[in-house]
């Protein structure tokens, strides 16, 4: 048995209680019961006296000694009196020795006039005899009162247990054995549909109610919760993006597989921390800083295409860089760093403007892309040196051995531009068999030496392996100084063309002529004018 169960503790405090209140009603009762007898005894002297009054009187009236002796030998046989002594006149009866008890007294008034006292009769009370009988009753009142307590008690908690403590138990127990979403519900115990205990099994079931209504309705939502993150969490690990979640000092929280390959693949440790916004992986990282610091000024989402910091010179990672800035429900801010690989559409487009920019054939800038660097070096008025080049002999050659000839000889030709040139010029396949060169602020002596490097490397023999055959080509040269000549690119070049045409018109009658400037040109003519 549960020695802290509800029944013990109750029948425990109950008892407790019965027998404190026993105690207590017990002692009351039993002086309440003692000084009720001893009273009723002082009565009873009280209508002995009554009785004999009249006995007395006589006898005290006629002086009869006889008669006093019956009434006070009468009155000693009564249990409550212990003595009794009548005096009148100068005659005393006692019915029995004094002993020294204090005695009541009566006055014996005269029959014929009341207010005459004629003796007295004093009555030893019976004390010991009257306090016994009167402990005897109270013990016997008290021992019942404690039989009564004990049954009233007994009672009590019988009534208690059946109307209060089992109902309680036996709901507890059915409370126990109830889990909230299986169905189940208390019963209502009987003789308690309206009382306390029925309302309170009543409002345990509406709590149940409650309780499973709203578990059915936190599973579902944890349910769609648990779905929406498996989505998420796809979402987030299987995208080819690099994705990484970040204190705004660098530390990361989070990141999905693909960031691990890009860090693999920039041969790079996985740590914890690349500083703020990733900028340990990339080549510009003050370039992201400012990006991203003017778009969160301006409360947008952070966008800018940068390119990664590889440890392999030849590997060019570019990403677009999309930085989110979000704010927790505890205010703390996090930003979400999504990073798309964009270097096959960068290898693209630099594939599409070195197509638009360069001759497929030779390699070198094709007319659109040189007209772009000669508008760049008149637009910050760099002085430069335009040299045009027309191929000499070249048509019969391509007549003769065909057009894959002719492009190995360009190619040929292209080749050695690219062996003389400084790091700084320019060299540009102009159309067919023409070739431009831009020198870069050179003057005429430093045109002229390169000039005539080349002429003579474009001169040397070229070995035809299809045909088994040397063939052999030279080159007629104009050059144009900027801004000496003029700082008008169409007359430039219009003078370095005349220049080149010059020469070309003399090549058979000067073959060691392979240049020609277009100041020289004008000298000329002069010369010419003076003559003329």
């Amino acid at each position: 048995m549960n020695k802290s169960g509800l029944l013990i503790r109750l029948a425990v405090v109950i008892g407790f209680a019965a027998v404190a209140i026993g105690f207590l009603s017990t002692q009351l009762f039993y002086r309440l019961t003692y000084n009720q007898e001893v009273k009723i005894a002082h009565q009873n002297i009280e209508s002995l006296y009554r009785t004999i009054e009249t006995t007395a009187a006589t006898a005290a009236y006629l002086a009869d000694a006889d008669l006093a002796k019956e009434v006070v030998t009468g009155l000693t046989t009564n249990d409550v009196v212990l003595n009794a002594t009548m005096s009148f006149e100068d005659i005393t009866v006692s019915g029995n020795e004094s002993l020294s008890v204090e005695p009541r007294v009566f006055a014996v008034q005269s029959l014929f006039e009341q207010e005459k006292t004629i003796g007295s009769l004093a009555i030893e009370p019976n004390l010991e005899f009257i306090e016994s009988r009167a402990r005897q009753l109270a013990l016997d009142n008290a021992k019942a009162m404690i039989i009564q307590a004990f049954v009233v008690t007994l009672v009590a908690i019988c009534v208690a247990f059946l109307l209060i403590t089992r109902p309680m138990i036996k709901i507890a127990q059915s409370l126990h054995k109830t889990t909230p979403g299986e169905g189940n519900r208390l019963a209502v115990p009987e003789f308690h549909q309206h009382s306390e205990l029925g309302g309170l099994v009543r409002d345990i079931n509406n709590l149940l109610d409650k309780t499973e209504q709203q578990f059915s309705q936190e599973r579902q939502l944890r349910s769609e919760i648990e779905a929406l993150e498996k989505r998420f969490r796809m979402l987030f690990e299987n995208s080819f993006s690099p994705i990484v979640l970040m204190e705004p000092r660098g530390n990361i929280l989070l990141f999905n597989a693909a960031f691990e390959k890009i860090i693999e693949r920039l041969e790079l440790p996985l740590r914890k921390s690349f500083g703020p916004l990733l900028e340990g992986l990339f080549a510009e990282p003050s370039k992201l800083s400012k990006t991203v610091e003017l778009a969160f000024a301006n409360e947008e989402i952070a966008t800018g295409e940068f390119k990664l910091k590889s440890q392999d010179p030849e590997l060019s990672l570019w990403v677009q860089v999309v930085v989110t800035s979000i704010i927790s429900d505890d205010l703390r801010e996090y930003y979400q760093i999504t990073l798309h690989d964009i270097s096959k559409r960068k290898k693209e487009l630099e594939a599409l403007a070195y197509q638009a920019d360069f001759d497929k054939l030779t390699n070198l800038y094709n007319r659109q892309g040189l007209e772009k660097k000669l508008d760049q070096f008149i637009d910050n008025k760099k002085p430069f040196a335009l040299v045009l080049i027309d191929l000499n002999w070249f048509k019969q050659i391509n007549d003769v051995y065909g057009h894959e000839s002719g492009d190995e000889i360009l190619i040929f030709v292209a080749d050695r531009m690219k062996k003389t040139l400084r790091p700084q010029d320019f060299g540009c396949r102009w159309g067919g068999d023409e070739f431009v060169l831009l020198l870069d602020n050179a003057s005429h002596h430093e045109t002229r030496d390169l000039v005539d490097r080349l002429a003579r490397r474009i001169g040397r023999p070229y070995f035809l392996r299809k045909f088994n055959q040397n063939v052999t080509i030279g080159a007629s040269i104009g050059a144009a100084m900027y801004p000496q000549d003029s700082s008008d690119l169409q007359t430039i070049i219009n003078l370095a063309d005349n220049a080149m045409y010059d020469v070309k018109k003399t090549k058979d009658d000067h073959p060691g002529l392979s240049l020609k400037f277009a100041n020289e040109l004008v000298g000329e003519a002069s010369v010419r004018e003076k003559s003329v």
